[in-house]
C-alpha cells in the first residue's frame, strides 16, 4: 500500500528504547524527522540488556537471511563512528567439537559459510593453543574460527544512539507505557493519528513499533496479531577482571556435551556468561538460581580455568522475542497503514541495518527491496 505523507517534516513515535528502537530513532533523527520515543522502563533493561551482543552471521540460514547478517556485520565499524566512537571488540568466535558427530556439522557449516564468502576456517589444536593459551580444550574433535565476528556493549549503544538523537531535537519519555492508539479508519485501512502514554496525547505521522517481547501486546492496541513468541534468558556477569583473551572476542563452547556456555569480556574486564538452555538458545522458562548461578560458574571455569572463584557481580534475566518462522519481521502494516513494525531475535547484529532502512522507507517512502522477505504479510 502506497503512504501519502505531504513533504514536511515527519513526527514519528517510537515505542521501545532498546537497541532496535534506539537505532531507528538514531537514524530517523539524522533525516531530519521529529522523534518521540517511549520507553516503559530505562532504555535497554528489556532483551538488549540480556542479550550475548555477538556480531555475526554464522548460523542464519538460508542464504539471503545470512547475507542481511552479514551486511550489517560490516555496517557496524560505521555505526560506531557516527556515534561518535564506541567500544566493538573484534577479534573472531571460536568453537569446537568433542564428538565425531559434532566434528562432521562443524566443519559442514564452516563449507557452507566459506561457499558463502564468509570467513571462517577448520584450526588445528595447535593453533588454537596459539590462539588461547588460556582456555581448556579436553577431547577435541575439531574447531572453527570466524575472525569477523564481535561484540558490543548494548547498553553503551543505546546510551550514544539517545543522545545523539536527543541532540537532534527527539523527545524520549521513560516509564511511560503506551495505553492507547487514537485510530481513524479509512476505507481500505486505519491509521494511528496519535499515541497515548497516560494522560498525554502524541500526535504522528507514523508509529514505529519495536517494543521486543512487548510488541504483541502493543500491536494488539491497534488491532494487529502478531505472530511472535518468547523465551526466558539470563546472563551473568563478573567483577571484572584482566583480560583473559588473547586474540578472539568471545567463545561458544561444544554444542555436541553439555555443559553449553558461551563467553565474552568487556573492555573494562567484566565477562558475560550465558549457560544452560540459554546458551544455547532453547526455550527456557526458569529462572537462573543461586545453585545454577554457581553450577555455569563452575562449567564455565572448566573451559577457561581464569574463572574459577571469580565473584558475580549480576545476573540479568528477561525475554527474548522470537518471530515463529524465527526470521525479522520488519515493515509497515497492510491493516493499519502507518504501522512500522520491527522485531527480531538478531537485534543486536541488525540494529545499524534495520535502523538505516527504516529510516529510507519511513522518511522517503521508498521500499528497500532486501526486506521484502521480511514483512508482515508473509504470515498471511
Amino acid at each position: 500500500m502506497q503512504r501519502k505523507f505531504e513533504n514536511k517534516q515527519k513526527n514519528i513515535v517510537v515505542i521501545g528504547a532498546g537497541i532496535l528502537g534506539a537505532s531507528i530513532a538514531f537514524h530517523l533523527s539524522l533525516r531530519g524527522a521529529q522523534v518521540s520515543l517511549i520507553d516503559a522502563s530505562d532504555p535497554g533493561q528489556g532483551a538488549t540488556k540480556i542479550s550475548f551482543a555477538w556480531l555475526n552471521a554464522y548460523g542464519k540460514d538460508p542464504y539471503p537471511y545470512h547475507d542481511l547478517n552479514r551486511r550489517s556485520l560490516e555496517m557496524w565499524a560505521r555505526f560506531a563512528r557516527r556515534l561518535g566512537g564506541i567500544d566493538i571488540t573484534w577479534g573472531g568466535e571460536l568453537r569446537w567439537a568433542v564428538t565425531e558427530e559434532g566434528a562432521e556439522m562443524l566443519q559442514a557449516r564452516a563449507k557452507t559459510l566459506q561457499s558463502w564468502g564468509y570467513p571462517t576456517r577448520i584450526v588445528t589444536a595447535d593453533e588454537l593453543k596459539q590462539l588461547e593459551p588460556r582456555l581448556n580444550f579436553d577431547d577435541l574433535s575439531a574447531a572453527s574460527y570466524s575472525d569477523i565476528d564481535g561484540h558490543v556493549d548494548t547498553q553503551q549503544v543505546v546510551r550514544a544512539c539517545l543522545a545523539e538523537a536527543a541532540d537532534r531535537g527527539a523527545e524520549i519519555y521513560t516509564h511511560h507505557s503506551v495505553t492507547a492508539f487514537d485510530l481513524r479508519q479509512t476505507d481500505t485501512a486505519s491509521t494511528i493519528e496519535a499515541v497515548r502514554i497516560g494522560d498525554m496525547t502524541i500526535p504522528c505521522d507514523v508509529v514505529v513499533l519495536a517494543g521486543g517481547a512487548d510488541t504483541p501486546a502493543l500491536a494488539k492496541l491497534a488491532g494487529i496479531e502478531l505472530p511472535l513468541e518468547h523465551t526466558f534468558g539470563a546472563t551473568i556477569l563478573t567483577e571484572p577482571l584482566a583480560p583473559l583473551f588473547d586474540s578472539i572476542a568471545l567463545i561458544h563452547s561444544p554444542r555436541d556435551r553439555s555443559p553449553k556456555v558461551n563467553m565474552r569480556q568487556f573492555v573494562d574486564g567484566t565477562v558475560m556468561i550465558q549457560g544452560g538452555a540459554s546458551a544455547d538458545s532453547e526455550r527456557d522458562d526458569r529462572g537462573k538460581t543461586d545453585a545454577e548461578v554457581d553450577q555455569i560458574m563452575t562449567d564455565a571455569a572448566a573451559f577457561l580455568p581464569a574463572l574459577k572463584g571469580v565473584n558475580v557481580k549480576e545476573v540479568q534475566r528477561g525475554r527474548r522475542p522470537i518471530p515463529k518462522d524465527g526470521h525479522p519481521i520488519i515493515g509497515f502494516s497492510e491493516d493499519v497503514s502507518n504501522l512500522y513494525i520491527t522485531t527480531t531475535h538478531s537485534g543486536v547484529t541488525l540494529a545499524p541495518l534495520i535502523g538505516e532502512f527504516a529510516a529510507i522507507e519511513i522518511v522517503d517512502d521508498t521500499e528497500v527491496a532486501l526486506l521484502k522477505p521480511y514483512r508482515l504479510s508473509r504470515f498471511h
